[in-house]
């Protein structure tokens, strides 16, 4: 059977090695590392991606396929090349008001292919190569206020079958609110079909050897939709699936529209022998439009107090008042107002915006976006979901003093759905609002675009512990996952440092809660236990929590295995934080190997009991330090 299987392998080589005229590009990465190829089989147009060396090639992507269908005419089968561009090599250089660094660069060799269809109608494919990964668009060419539409795409990526990997499943639509990105992270072999009809949800995380491969995409605009991957995936071949036809009960229409010319969004595979180099990547960034915010000055990241979470009945001026009062006393720059604001039994919201005006305290509200359709009409519930509305309740809050605003229940990636996040954010930047979503789709590179988006949720944050039986029993190896996954596309609204309990206790340690505050980089940082439970911590970890960071100039990631550990290192000006995370049920003792030096820094590891501190100032220019993690701890150390 071995020696069957070899010659049906070289026989298939040596039929590929007779078909030079199948190649159509080869783009090498500006160092050499990667290598793109291009081919035409019988009309059918594949790309394959290979890792290289002096002496050899690897192939970590196999032939996949290219291509879409629109209601005028197909665009993945009887495609012939009509044009090659020359290979370019592109370069850039910009900054980020919020990120994992603030001074970005990279480097590119791009080419872009012009193919015609059957009809003579025209498709571009731009392939676009760095030293740590391919991206990959479509483009229709022309000019015509004609509108067309893509009925599906062919658009593959092929892993080597078994593989392991880490994704989780695209949420089926519910009238709450999903799909909202936000199952559990499973750990299947590449070509496992998902459990749910539905698919599975990008990014897809694969180790392949010797090789870390991510996959996910970026450049998302109004004229798309956001889009995820099939449920079977047979021999190891993703393909692309368009939104669900029941997402946000049924509201939009499934397949995206527009006048051409029309560019799609990215699709990225990340490359890396490492799984730190894969974690610290900015490549969705890079991917993202440039910023259309002239004027950022007015964009502060910074930390929150948040009543919700703790909440045990709706919003009341009392309680709120008591959560600015605590983030005037952490010196935290807003407190965020959640859901039922509008009518309170003991006064007004202008009561809440007055008390927080004289502790020098932004306030931040929550908003339906107007995504769950099926409950009782509210017209606060569509105010920011129509154009007119959503300029005049903008206009109000920003006049009143609001800082920025919470918008929930997207329920769907459809392109209704992007179009209602990017007006959001366009409108809010005019009124000068800072943005958080909930409730929502996967970051796409659109905090480089308007910076003034801090905050995604896309995760199974802490608000979990109020109404998830399970979660406990899977948040800490969950968070060593999302780590590595969701938190590498963009900033990650955890809603970290819970140490008290709420419905369903935590199983994690007091240091895994404090950790998680630089685990997941966001540029609004909501602390969400009560006021009572912080001032109750020792005196070290308020002071932490005061001082902490949520802008940073560097994040390196120290050390990862996806469900069981996570280390990272960031820095701010001159100040390095460290944390780490345990994700396994038993304890791990490490040796944490330093890249800089840290004079004389204080680290807060486990404690005898899962809800103590052990702290200690460690001495000198420390390098290397051995922690000793609790099962499902952690730690955080900083100067």
């Amino acid at each position: 059977m071995k020696l069957r299987n070899l010659s049906i392998l070289l026989l298939f080589m040596a039929f590929w090695a007779c078909q030079p005229e199948k190649e159509l590009i080869v783009i090498e990465s500006p160092s050499g590392n990667l290598k793109v190829s291009v081919t035409n089989e019988e009309g059918k147009v594949f790309y394959q991606l290979f890792s290289k060396t002096d002496t050899s090639e690897t192939l970590v992507i196999k032939p996949s396929p290219l291509g879409l269908v629109r209601s005028d005419g197909n665009f993945a089968e009887n495609l012939s090349l009509e044009n090659r561009s020359e290979i370019k090599t592109l370069i850039e250089n910009y900054s980020m008001v919020s990120g994992k660094q603030k001074k970005l660069s990279w480097t590119a060799n791009e080419a872009t292919l012009l193919f015609k269809n059957q009809e003579g109608k025209q498709l571009e494919m731009v392939f676009r190569l760095f030293d740590e990964g391919l991206a990959f668009r479509y483009i229709f060419p022309g000019n015509s206020l004609d509108k067309v539409t893509v009925e599906s795409e062919s658009t593959g990526f092929a892993v080597n079958e078994g593989a392991e990997g880490w994704m989780s499943t695209y949420q089926a639509a519910t009238s709450y609110g999903n799909p909202g990105y936000e199952d559990d992270y499973l750990a299947v072999k590449a070509g496992t079909a998902s459990p749910e009809k539905v698919g599975w949800a990008f990014p897809l995380l694969f180790n392949d050897g010797g090789y870390w491969i991510f996959i996910s995409e970026a450049g998302l605009d109004e004229k798309y939709c956001g889009t995820h991957l099939n449920q079977e995936s047979a021999g190891g071949l993703y393909t692309i699936s368009l939104p669900e036809a029941d997402e946000r009960q049924g509201d939009g229409e499934v397949h995206p529209t527009a006048e051409l010319p029309w560019a799609m969004p990215w699709r990225f595979i990340l490359v890396g022998q490492s799984l730190n180099s894969i974690a610290e990547s900015s490549f969705v960034d890079h991917l993202a439009e440039a910023s259309k915010i002239e004027d950022t000055s007015w964009i502060i990241p910074g930390r929150a107090s948040w009543e919700w979470w703790s909440s045990k009945g709706g919003r009341t001026v009392k309680n709120l008042n008591h959560f600015v009062d605590l983030a005037a006393e952490m010196g935290w720059e807003y407190s965020l107002v959640d859901a039922h604001w509008e009518k309170m039994p003991d006064g007004k919201i202008e009561d809440v915006l007055e008390h927080a005006k004289a502790k020098n305290v932004g306030l931040l509200f929550w908003y339906n976006s107007g995504g769950r359709r099926d409950s009782s009409a509210r017209n606060e519930d569509f105010i920011l979901f129509n154009e007119d509305t959503r300029d005049r309740e903008m206009a109000r809050i920003a006049a009143m003093g609001v800082k920025g605003i919470k918008v929930d229940f997207f329920a769907t990636d459809k392109q209704m759905g992007i179009e209602l996040y990017l007006n959001i954010l366009r409108d809010a930047a005019k009124h000068r609002l800072l943005v958080n979503f909930h409730g929502c789709t996967l970051p796409r590179g659109w905090s480089r675009t308007y910076p003034n988006l801090l905050a995604m949720e896309a995760v199974r944050g802490a608000e979990c512990y109020r109404f998830s039986a399970g979660y406990p029993e899977v948040a800490s190896g969950y968070n060593t996952i999302a780590a590595l996954t969701r938190a590498v596309v963009g900033p990650t609204d955890f809603t970290p440092a819970t140490f008290s309990n709420q419905k369903f206790a935590h199983k994690t340690t007091s240091a895994h809660e404090l950790a998680l505050t630089l685990v997941y980089q966001t540029g609004l940082l909501h602390l969400a236990d009560t006021p009572e439970s912080y001032r109750d911590l020792p005196l070290e970890v308020i002071y932490f929590l005061k001082t902490v960071p949520v802008t940073w100039d560097e994040s390196r990631v120290l050390a990862a295995i996806p469900g069981e550990l996570f280390v990272v290192a960031r820095r701010n000006g001159d100040r390095w934080f460290v944390a780490g995370i345990n994700g396994k049920k038993e304890t791990q003792e490490l040796q944490v190997e330093l890249p800089f030096k840290m004079n004389s820094p204080l680290l807060f590891a486990d404690g005898e009991t899962a809800s103590e501190f052990a702290i200690q100032n460690l001495n000198g220019n420390i390098q290397s330090v051995s922690v000793k993690m609790m099962p499902e701890g952690g730690f955080v150390m900083y100067r």
